[in-house]
């Protein structure tokens, strides 16, 4: 029973999920965000329990409003089900970020477009700001795939941009010594200043 309801949650409550998430998200944010169709997956991925989002776009407000931030084609992790099911630490295989497109823009007065995270409405008391977090995460591999970026520097007088830029790297993190592998490719760049 546990594992046809694992299986079945992710489809009887997708639309409350959807909701809740954008309804969270966009409170958090000083930005409106949305995304696509998403699918939680236990079964083309076993043993790895797969989440993955598509079309996930971050678009500013105010003097932001006709940028869009991010924009992410597709957003792919693949989740070790029993470090799920333990409570963690959490085994990640993989994040793999598809196509995106990101614009960081500073203005002439130095505001800065990524800057959209909502101040804490709440004062944390000096036990909770020293209390360590109890979240852990192991990383196998990451990667970014043909993206294309843009930052755009008013007031130092800077603009660069990548295009079809690849990242791959990969390493088991939950190794004392490990070899971490890099790969990046870069097709084309462009860098003004002045």
């Amino acid at each position: 029973l546990l594992i046809i309801f694992i299986i079945a949650a992710p489809f009887l409550f997708k639309n409350q999920i959807v909701s809740l998430v954008k309804e969270e998200t966009n409170k958090a944010l000083n930005a409106k965000v949305d995304f696509g169709e998403f699918d939680l997956s236990l079964i083309s991925s076993f043993p790895d329990f797969r989440f993955k989002i598509n079309k996930v776009s971050v678009i500013g407000i105010n003097e932001f409003a006709n940028d869009t931030l991010a924009y992410i084609n597709e957003l792919r992790t693949d989740i070790n089900l029993k470090s799920v099911i333990s409570g963690g630490p959490y085994g990640i295989n993989s994040i793999v970020i598809n196509k995106p497109r990101i614009l960081g823009k500073v203005l002439v007065d130095g505001k800065a477009n990524w800057d959209i995270a909502k101040p804490d409405s709440l004062p944390k008391t000096p036990e909770e700001a020293s209390e360590p977090t109890k979240f852990s995460l192991k990383l196998k591999e990451f990667k970014i795939e043909n993206a294309y970026i843009v930052y755009d520097d008013k007031q130092g007088g800077m603009y660069s941009k990548l295009e079809d830029f690849n990242y791959t790297l990969n390493g088991d993190f939950t190794q004392d010594n490990f070899v971490m592998s890099n790969l990046l490719e870069i097709a084309k760049t462009t860098f003004a200043m002045g």
